[in-house]
């Protein structure tokens, strides 16, 4: 098993749909090439070029490459053979992000082994700058986060370094310029995984870190959160999310998995069961956390998740395998609605060490579909959803629907007779509105940027797809 001693990330999206089941079809199996392809091991999906439909990122560590594949608008993916770059230490992490505010996205990746965090300007067609180094003194270069960290409006980024003992982020101007060096926290040791997200409702973006520090080693791993003071300035919370109860930290995230408004917090243990952590806030600064086991058939987790498969609303587990070999690669377990999840369904046992996995809409058919890494294979996975959808036309029992579709101004609705709670989710899946509305008022999309969205009406667990002109 070819296996770095140091975490990677899983960077994911998720969107609610309707109620029903799902099941994967294993679509394409991409082998990557033989100069630059070797050993896969991150992996990420947004907008590359001009049309509607995600593409895929990927690096490569051993083979020290960053490559795109383009949807060719079915759900099918087409491998751009030359790379972004082919010449980064042991590619650490990837990320897709508008850096300099022109509109296209941009792609962000950092090197390993030469401490390296560099982006690579977009055309908007898929045409690729130069690498533009932002630093290389990030020793143990791994996972990427671009947000806004200081409350200014521009797209940050924060970035692990492993064998530098810190999580750091760079200040943007907006135009892709980047500052120095600042500090999240340098007292965890070889921090693996992070994740960032406004924990405490406050408006600015926090930090939770996670540290691996030995490999086989038992119950030397440590979670913290960190709150920020609104200017990029962060102090740990009182307690310690986990101290010294988990032995190799892979991956976190976090997410409301119990629905009580208050964000948890989600970590994969290399040598043990994944597992979460309900965060109960007691005072500024201070949250009591709790943990929760899930039981899996697979041996070394590697990356968790918190997504909707089964459009049901609910958001359900998602687990990757790092085991090489025969079992299980990647599995879930359904959310229950009460508080629970079910046992534990396999959706492919056929690759190996499936390390990371990124989820998108690939064939805008309004469900999730999956797209991971086979380190040990030098492939790309896509996972199509099978998720059979009832058309307005054939539902008899719900008559209910949107227009005028595409809109430029107002989205109205037409079949209801009460007060609705919708969610718009962008076509990564991330929720730009929520808001609750009284049946007779309508959506005002005016301010959207123009493009495909997904309205999903909670309690009527109904999704549309519009197009906001």
């Amino acid at each position: 098993m070819r296996l770095y001693f140091y975490s990677w990330f899983c960077l994911l999206f998720t969107i609610a749909h309707a109620s029903g089941q799902t099941s994967f079809n294993l679509s394409q199996s991409i082998p990557l090439p033989a100069i630059g392809g070797d050993a896969p091991y991150n992996v990420t999906s947004g907008l590359i070029d001009s049309d509607e439909y995600v593409d895929i990122v990927v690096g490569t560590s051993v083979g020290n490459s960053v490559f795109w594949l383009k949807n060719d608008t079915t759900g099918n993916f087409i491998l751009q053979t030359t790379p972004l770059s082919s010449t980064m230490n042991s590619v650490g992490g990837v990320a897709i992000a508008d850096v300099n505010n022109d509109g296209n996205n941009d792609v962000i990746a950092t090197s390993y082994f030469d401490g390296k965090l560099v982006w690579f300007q977009n055309d908007g067609a898929g045409n690729f700058s130069a690498e533009t180094v932002i630093s290389s003194t990030l020793d143990g270069a791994g996972q990427i986060y671009a947000e806004d960290m200081d409350g200014n409006s521009t797209l940050d980024l924060a970035v692990s370094a492993y064998l530098g003992n810190e999580v750091v982020w760079f200040s943007n101007n907006g135009t892709g310029s980047f500052g120095g060096k600042n500090i999240i926290n340098n007292t965890i040791v070889k921090p693996g995984a992070f994740a960032i997200d406004d924990m405490d409702g406050d408006g600015d973006i926090d930090a939770v870190i996670a540290n691996s520090i030995d490999y086989g080693t038992p119950n030397d791993s440590r979670v913290e959160l960190f709150y920020n003071d609104g200017t990029g300035a962060f102090t740990a919370d009182v307690n310690p999310v986990a101290d010294d109860t988990k032995d190799y930290i892979f991956s976190i995230m976090v997410a409301d998995v119990d629905n009580d408004a208050n964000l948890d917090i989600l970590v994969t243990d290399l040598e043990g069961d994944p597992s979460w952590f309900k965060r109960t806030p007691v005072a500024p600064g201070i949250a009591t956390y709790d943990e929760t086991i899930l039981s899996t058939s697979i041996a070394n987790p590697a990356c968790l998740d918190f997504r909707d498969l089964d459009n049901d609303s609910l958001e359900d587990f998602v687990l990757s395998s790092a085991t090489a070999g025969p079992g299980n690669d990647i599995v879930w377990f359904k959310n229950d609605g009460l508080g629970g999840f079910g046992s534990e369904t396999v959706i492919d046992n056929t690759q190996s060490q499936a390390y990371t996995f990124t989820f998108a809409d690939f064939d805008l058919d309004n469900d999730i579909d999956i797209a991971s890494v086979a380190y040990n294979d030098d492939k790309i996975n896509i996972f199509i959803n099978q998720f059979y959808t009832l058309s307005l036309e054939n539902n008899a029992m719900t008559q209910i629907g949107i227009f005028p579709n595409p809109s430029s101004g107002k989205l109205y609705f037409k079949g209801l007779n009460s007060s609705i709670m919708i969610s718009v989710y962008d076509i990564l899946g991330k929720e730009i509105l929520k808001t609750k509305l009284e049946h007779s008022q309508s959506l005002d999309v005016s301010n959207m940027t123009k493009g495909v969205y997904f309205l999903t009406l909670h309690d009527q667990k109904l999704t549309f797809k519009f197009i906001k002109e």
